[in-house]
């Protein structure tokens, strides 16, 4: 009987998910454009370009972009020239100027969205820190780590020369896809070579000048993969479908992902949370950690700064104490 229960709600949940994706990737209705409210990607949608209040998604079932504003509103459906047109006629129509000076660029974490990232980026606008702050949303259950990173760096192609200076923050997962851009040097197959360390330096990702690199803060990263992940993730086919590459990644392919994976070609400090004991919040992992990640899994080689705070994994995003050292840090940038 379990059984048939079983696979009864495993059918359910795939079909309903099937629908999602139709309804998600449905265009605009109608020869003109008409904003219609989203609910902002995550699932099928990734971040390609940001200026100023506007970012354009594209589906990665579709390929087909969207033009959306701050709140999630779309404004334009189609290819990403019909999107960009559309931007550029919006700008000149609101007398919106050129982007320039500092950025930030943002990633949540696993299963996540960029929702998560709203209070650490009211936090840093409300302290100035950077002319532009980009919480970055990508499909991070439905996509290797490979391929946000790529994603990752459209975004940063996309940003004009005026900016001048580029700073990344990435919890959890996020750090990771971050990590993996910023790995090197990398060939044109995004291959590390054995001892990244001693080329860092000299290092500079497609597209992405050294100059224009500012600092890389890490919250909570699974550095050494996530030991929840490893015990909790199978793979079974729909708990694979529902968790996705990414998820075995971090957890029982670990040990190719980590091959993968170089040090950050720019100064980066990582921020830990844990208890502070031998034991952590989660029996599941040993010594300490903070529910997901054990404190110790989050250590790299090269990092300028290492801080733990006795936090869960999630809090890390919430707490202010965790945020003022995030803005002492990139302030070293010289903002």
């Amino acid at each position: 009987m379990r059984k048939v229960v079983s696979v009864g709600l495993e059918m359910f949940i795939t079909v309903c998910l099937i629908v999602f994706y139709v309804l998600s990737a449905a265009p605009l209705q109608g020869s003109e454009p008409r904003p219609v409210k989203t609910f902002g990607g995550s699932l099928l949608w990734g971040d390609v370009l940001f200026d100023s209040d506007w970012h354009i998604q594209q589906n990665i079932k579709t390929d087909s972009c969207r033009l959306l504003d701050s709140k999630s509103v779309q404004y334009a459906f189609g290819s990403f020239e019909e999107c960009k047109e559309r931007l550029e006629q919006m700008k000149i129509d609101e007398g919106v100027l050129p982007m320039s000076g500092c950025a930030v660029i943002i990633l949540h974490g696993y299963a996540s969205n960029a929702s998560m990232l709203r209070k650490l980026a009211d936090y840093l606008k409300e302290n100035k820190t950077h002319d532009h702050i980009f919480c970055m949303s990508y499909p991070s259950t439905m996509q290797p780590i490979l391929e946000h990173s790529k994603r990752l760096q459209q975004v940063v192609d996309n940003l004009p020369p005026t900016i001048r200076r580029i700073d990344f923050i990435g919890h959890s997962l996020g750090s990771i896809v971050i990590r993996r851009y910023l790995s090197g040097p990398l060939d044109e197959n995004w291959q590390v070579p054995p001892n990244p360390l001693e080329y860092r330096k000299t290092f500079s990702p497609a597209g992405l000048l050294p100059s224009r690199i500012g600092q890389f803060v890490m919250i909570g990263p699974p550095n050494h993969g996530a030991e929840l992940a490893k015990k909790m993730i199978g793979k079974a086919p729909l708990r694979r479908f529902l968790t996705g590459k990414s998820g075995d990644e971090l957890g029982t392919d670990w040990d190719e992902t980590e091959k993968s994976l170089g040090i950050p070609c720019c100064r980066f400090i990582v921020i830990a949370g844990g208890k502070g004991d031998d034991k952590g919040y989660s029996s599941l992992i040993p010594d300490d950690d903070d529910g997901i990640v054990s404190t110790e899994g989050t250590k790299l080689e090269g990092a300028a700064q290492w801080k733990c705070f006795p936090l869960k994994h999630g809090e890390l995003l919430q707490n202010t104490e965790v945020f003022d050292v995030i803005k002492k840090i990139l302030s070293l940038s010289g903002g």
